[in-house]
């Protein structure tokens, strides 16, 4: 156990010197150099949401079925650096860009409420594969084919 009380001295004066702005400027230069590498290593990128763009809302995954956005999009109204407000009809959200995604704008003639966007008696399109582009697969398919063995 110490029992002796410790005595400070009285230092030199700080004596101030003028800073050198070449060691400054390294210093600068190997910073960036190493957030450059740390950004590509994290593959990390500037968001491309702005205001005016629809985003999807990320939510949490109770079930492993559960999509990980909210089927209704809401469209962006304001961004202050990370933070974005977006909102719906009913409805307004802030909260930091990584919980939102973006996605397409709603088709024209869909109608926006409570209960999601539903697009007004619109069909949905089949695509089905083009026949031309597929027409080797028919030709291995066919049983008739002469590159075939027959079997007795």
């Amino acid at each position: 156990m110490h029992t002796r009380i410790p005595i400070w001295k009285k230092s030199a004066c700080f004596v101030w010197q003028a800073p050198d702005y070449e060691e400054l400027a390294e210093l600068d230069r190997t910073k960036a150099k190493m957030k450059e590498y740390a950004d590509s290593v994290r593959r990390a990128n500037r968001s491309t949401v702005q205001e005016g763009d629809w985003v999807l809302v990320r939510q949490e995954q109770k079930r492993k079925s559960d999509s990980q956005y909210h089927e209704h999009p809401l469209k962006v109204t304001k961004q202050k650096g990370a933070m974005i407000t977006a909102a719906s009809d009913d409805n307004r959200i802030t909260l930091n860009i990584t919980q939102f995604r973006k996605c397409n704008p709603l088709p024209k003639g869909s109608v926006s409420g409570v209960k999601g966007d539903v697009t007004k008696n619109t069909p949905v399109p089949v695509k089905r594969p083009d026949p031309t582009l597929c027409s080797t697969m028919g030709e291995l398919t066919d049983p008739t084919s002469a590159s075939q063995p027959q079997r007795a």
